[in-house]
């Protein structure tokens, strides 16, 4: 079991670098867009990616997370799974198509219809993707799937590119999503030469687990999207803008390296789930592992964030760098909130992830009404706090269901060094700031004295008795199992030179 948990953070590592090559390669994509196209073009595209991300949830039964938690996988499972999403895709673009005709009147501009209409087919053809990469991912071999999407992410650049510079319109903009389907479909019976079939044989068993997706999905979507509308509509167009570009860059951590760490977690968690015992130390001890990586990154957001918004985005936009900080507090949040679905997930519990959901909608934007919409910092900060409230109470609920109160009150002593050394680390930063000298030097040794300290703090607490904690005791463990076999590498060829 120790080496799955191994294998399972080794996996880790390999979807993290996906996500950062992804980011670098679309980073670069817009960087050359936003000169050869103009912002109305990304506007338009904006509006219809909406719709379609829209459907997309609508239209999301949870396959991939159930084939992954499944106990035994097999080709029935698989081929169910792929042809209820197939049936669900089919439905909701058809539906879409339909309606595309009328959004375009909403907005009052004609071009939203064709483009809606081409990135609806392209969502579609999407589902022909090979349902066999199921089996890589539940064997944790990520290394074909990065390879494939990294390199279908370049291709879609490249074409991307030469329709922007060739039509110079929006166009470019669909191309590049048809291009990169095309390819990752195509990529996929390359990768895995496993021929998809027609099949309802598990549907039953499927959908006791996605049936509750749907609607936990959609509110979750309808949850993170009326903030951005309450913005619009009570402070205007400056800082809907700040909010929106402010909460994307806050969330690239989350998304590009901290989801991609927790992911593998979810197959060690499920395997692990028969054994109570030591499902409750790999649950605590991999939320700790988050923790170690998301601590440090929202408190150099949240007590820097004027660095951090003076270096990414420039001056202009320093006087709404206190939304960077409040944002900066959802990182913590994050972690809470995919960590305890996970658990859910494995034993099957969507229901209770829905009823979070409806809840957490409810005494969110409850709270927030009632505070009213007069300053924006107020409102974020607001929103923020009652992310981290409820994802708190959420995952502290899911400790004392499946590891027991004696084991969560543990668990409440073990994170101590993860507070102390969020705390010491700030306060040393402090001392190693380098003011009006240059920003991302300032940044660079403000981060790099945060996280050494952070982490030096953590190690001293842990040898000074921390380390009779089992959640700590099987974390270094696992950390050693993965670092010794690197070093062993490293120690076979010096060998080899000498000899």
């Amino acid at each position: 079991m120790s080496n799955n948990l191994r294998k399972g953070a080794l996996s880790s590592i390999l979807l993290v670098v996906d996500g950062i090559a992804k980011k670098l390669v679309g980073l670069v994509s817009t960087l050359i867009l936003a000169r050869v196209l103009l912002p109305e073009d990304f506007g338009i595209i904006a509006i219809a990616s909406l719709m379609v991300n829209f459907i997309l949830v609508l239209s999301d039964a949870g396959s991939k997370v159930y084939l992954l938690r499944v106990d035994n996988l097999d080709s029935d499972k698989v081929n169910t799974s792929w042809t209820i999403n197939f049936i669900l895709k089919s439905t909701v673009s058809i539906i879409m198509i339909i309606g595309s005709f009328y959004i375009d009147d909403f907005y009052g501009d004609p071009r939203i219809t064709p483009i809606l209409i081409s990135l609806t087919v392209v969502f579609f053809f999407n589902s022909f993707e090979n349902p066999g990469l199921a089996f890589l991912r539940r064997d944790q071999n990520y290394t074909k799937i990065v390879k494939l999407t990294v390199t279908t992410k370049i291709i879609s650049v490249i074409f991307a590119v030469t329709a922007a510079l060739i039509l110079k319109n929006y166009w470019a903009l669909v191309i590049a999503q048809a291009t990169s389907a095309f390819f990752m479909i195509v990529g996929s019976y390359i990768i895995c030469p496993t021929k998809p079939k027609f099949m309802l044989k598990n549907t039953r068993e499927q959908w006791q687990f996605s049936g509750w997706m749907i609607p936990q999905a959609l509110f979750g979507y309808f949850r993170s999207h009326l903030a951005t509308f309450i913005v619009s509509s009570s402070f205007g167009q400056a800082v809907l803008g700040s909010f929106q570009t402010m909460k994307y860059i806050a969330f690239i951590p989350s998304s590009f390296i901290i989801q991609p760490i927790g992911e593998p977690f979810l197959v060690e968690l499920a395997n692990s789930k028969g054994t109570s015992g030591y499902f409750a130390k790999q649950f605590k001890a991999s939320f700790i592992l988050l923790m170690l990586v998301a601590l440090p990154i929202s408190s150099v957001m949240y007590f820097n964030h004027g660095l951090v918004t003076a270096l990414i985005l420039g001056d202009n936009w320093t006087d709404y760098s206190y939304l960077m900080s409040a944002f900066g507090l959802l990182i913590p949040a994050y972690v809470m909130l995919q960590h305890g679905t996970r658990a859910l997930l494995v034993y099957g519990k969507t229901k209770q992830m829905f009823f979070y959901d409806c809840i957490a909608f409810v005494s969110i934007y409850g709270v927030l009404f009632a505070h009213g919409m007069d300053e924006i910092k107020s409102f974020s900060f607001l929103l923020v706090g009652m992310e981290n409230l409820l994802a708190g109470l959420y995952f502290l609920f899911i400790l004392l269901r499946y590891t027991g109160l004696k084991s969560t009150l543990t668990f409440v002593v073990s994170i101590i060094p993860l507070i102390i050394g969020t705390i010491g680390g700030h306060l040393f930063s402090v001392y190693i700031r380098i003011d009006e000298v240059n920003i991302f030097v300032d940044l660079l040794l403000v981060t790099f004295s945060n996280t050494v300290a952070f982490f030096l703090i953590i190690f001293c607490l842990y040898i000074m008795g921390f380390k009779k904690f089992s959640e700590w005791e099987y974390l270094i463990s696992l950390l050693l199992r993965i670092v010794n076999p690197v070093l062993s590498i490293f120690k076979h060829k010096d060998g080899h030179n000498i000899k």
